[in-house]
């Protein structure tokens, strides 16, 4: 009798903590949109929910029937995170810019080895390793770039923070593309900030326009190219994660104490792709066990 309890318990169990996990997984992709150098897309592409993201924005009313116990707790999570830590990350960005850098290096460089793995479920052609290489080349030398460009310092209105919705919306469609780090360029990034941690609309709308314009006009293209492409596209990807992961690399160390603390960064980061991909894991035997 107390087994047949345990059986019945564990589907809610297991429902509840993947709930929670999408719940952690899209503030950590809010989060990691609000961080310079660092790319929402690339986030979607290491939890494995860039598909089915970009299959619902291209197409919401088909698609979303199919996808919405997924999408609708990474969304709440996305917002939680994106709207949540701009005040903090603001902060945080102007004490210790490279520590929190540092821990999401250490979450791309913990998740790319299934990166390459899911890149290659439907088989590698002779396209797809020189499609990584080529992606990761004109990236890199994009982003640094963007990097080392010479700042521009532009007046905020709406039109402009349309802008930042777009620049935001880029960086969800197009992996590795950090909007950040164009805003940054621009001089948009702290006042953004500002008006997103003090929930101004007259910022969060145009924003959200911005945003949903370059999604809706870009995510179909995307799509297909995952469903024709499969292989070149997920390459193409990891190759712009890789270029990603080396531009934000910090520099300029003061020390070896700051140097010291970055690498206790980068540590924790991978500690916890580790603990999310072993969660992961769990909840996907625990979902196939209650489908047999």
């Amino acid at each position: 009798m107390e087994e047949v309890r345990k059986d019945r318990n564990k589907p809610g169990r297991g429902n509840r903590n993947r709930l929670l996990l999408l719940i952690l997984q899209g503030a950590i992709i809010g989060v990691g949109g609000i961080l310079p150098g660092i790319s929402g897309g690339v986030l979607c592409v290491i939890f494995g929910l860039y598909k089915p993201v970009i299959e619902v924005l291209s197409n919401p009313l088909t698609n979303l029937k199919y996808h919405w116990k997924l999408i609708i707790p990474v969304a709440i999570g996305v917002g939680l995170g994106f709207l949540g830590s701009a005040g903090a990350v603001s902060v945080f960005m102007e004490r210790n810019a490279k520590a929190a850098v540092c821990v999401f290096i250490g979450l791309i460089i913990g998740m790319i080895p299934g990166l390459w793995k899911d890149a290659g479920q439907q088989g590698r052609t002779p396209a797809s390793v020189p499609s990584m290489i080529g992606s990761f080349a004109v990236f890199l030398a994009f982003l640094m770039f963007l990097k080392t460009g010479i700042s521009m310092n532009i007046t905020p209105n709406t039109f402009w923070y349309g802008i930042c919705g777009v620049a935001w919306g880029l960086s969800i469609v197009v992996p590795g593309l950090s909007s950040s780090s164009m805003l940054i360029f621009f001089g948009l990034y702290q006042p953004m900030l500002a008006g997103m941690a003090r929930l101004d609309f007259s910022v969060l709308i145009p924003m959200g326009v911005g945003a949903c314009i370059i999604v809706l006009t870009l995510s179909k293209a995307m799509n297909s190219l995952f469903g024709k492409h499969y292989s070149l596209a997920s390459h193409i990807i990891l190759g712009i994660v890789l270029a990603t992961t080396v531009a934000i690399v910090p520099g300029d160390f003061a020390g070896g104490a700051e140097i010291a603390v970055c690498a206790v960064c980068i540590a924790a980061g991978i500690g916890a792709a580790i603990g999310i991909n072993r969660i992961c894991d769990r909840i996907a035997v625990q979902r196939t066990e209650e489908n047999i």
